[in-house]
């Protein structure tokens, strides 16, 4: 157990691969930060716009981990661009927690942040990607 809780530390999600991505890291720690704050959030909402912010998360760490696997030029750009649309869902969704009073301020600028930083990361790659594929 110390052994994979080191790993994390040492930014050792999944032991190489997809999973060591920077934009990997960022969203699981976007995961594990939201799976504290839902614990808060009020009953009303948890079942409804909590999970809905949950599954939204899962998906984007699913189709990011799945376009990082892939050779394919055109099927990575159309799950990256799959991705970007999530965090935009997300952005929008956990300012509307915020909006509803189900988030407070503070926790609402953490996850705003991280998902503003891993869409930049994105960002980036779907530009690095654009170009090359105008290379081939």
């Amino acid at each position: 157990m110390t052994n994979t809780k080191n790993k994390i530390e040492q930014g050792k999600l999944l032991g190489g691969g997809p999973g060591d991505l920077p934009i990997v890291h960022t969203l699981y720690h976007t995961y594990c930060q939201w799976s504290e704050m839902l614990m808060k959030f009020p009953k009303v909402q948890r079942y409804t716009l909590g999970e809905t912010i949950s599954r939204n998360l899962l998906m984007a760490l699913e189709l990011l981990l799945a376009a990082a696997s892939m050779s394919n030029h055109a099927e990575k750009l159309t799950r990256l661009f799959a991705v970007s649309g999530k965090i935009d869902l997300l952005k929008l969704l956990i300012r509307l927690s915020k909006d509803s009073k189900c988030l407070p301020n503070e926790k609402y600028l953490k996850l705003e942040s991280l998902l503003i930083d891993a869409g930049k990361m994105l960002g980036g790659w779907i530009k690095n990607l654009e170009q090359h594929k105008g290379a081939l």
